[in-house]
């Protein structure tokens, strides 16, 4: 192998990691906006026959929850109990948060329709669980 086929090859490859690097960037999205919606923390469990997917939203006032299934998502809207500031972190910006906000993407084989929510209202933490098709 030549000195010029090896760099062609190392070319390529280094464009490749960076192609891989700004995909990445670009399917980053911020936690939170200044608008006022911060996303909350969750996670995705599966199971044979359903997914849970644990949501955790403190401050929260779950009287404010819906949830819905759009498009292959589970979209999350919940306002705050009251308006938070964090002037510690963004102390130059005065960001107020006011509700949360989130989409996740679904696996395919979910059966919308069944979808059942379970609230820890002391806790303030939300269990949705989606049963899989048969």
């Amino acid at each position: 192998m030549s000195f010029e086929d090896m760099f062609d090859r190392m070319r390529k490859r280094i464009r490749e990691i960076f192609e891989e690097f700004e995909a990445e960037l670009e399917s980053m999205k911020s936690m939170w906006s200044p608008d006022g919606v911060i996303e909350p923390l969750y996670t995705v469990n599966a199971y044979p026959d359903r997914y849970e997917v644990i949501i955790d939203l403190p401050y929260s006032d779950l009287d404010s929850l819906t949830v819905e299934v759009r498009d292959n998502k589970l979209v999350l809207d919940c306002k705050l109990r009251q308006e938070l500031e964090f002037t510690s972190w963004f102390s130059s910006r005065g960001v107020k948060f006011k509700r949360y906000y989130t989409e996740i993407r679904l696996p395919r084989d979910i059966h919308p329709s069944g979808m059942r929510i379970e609230k820890d209202m002391s806790r303030k933490i939300v269990r949705i669980v989606l049963f899989r098709r048969k």
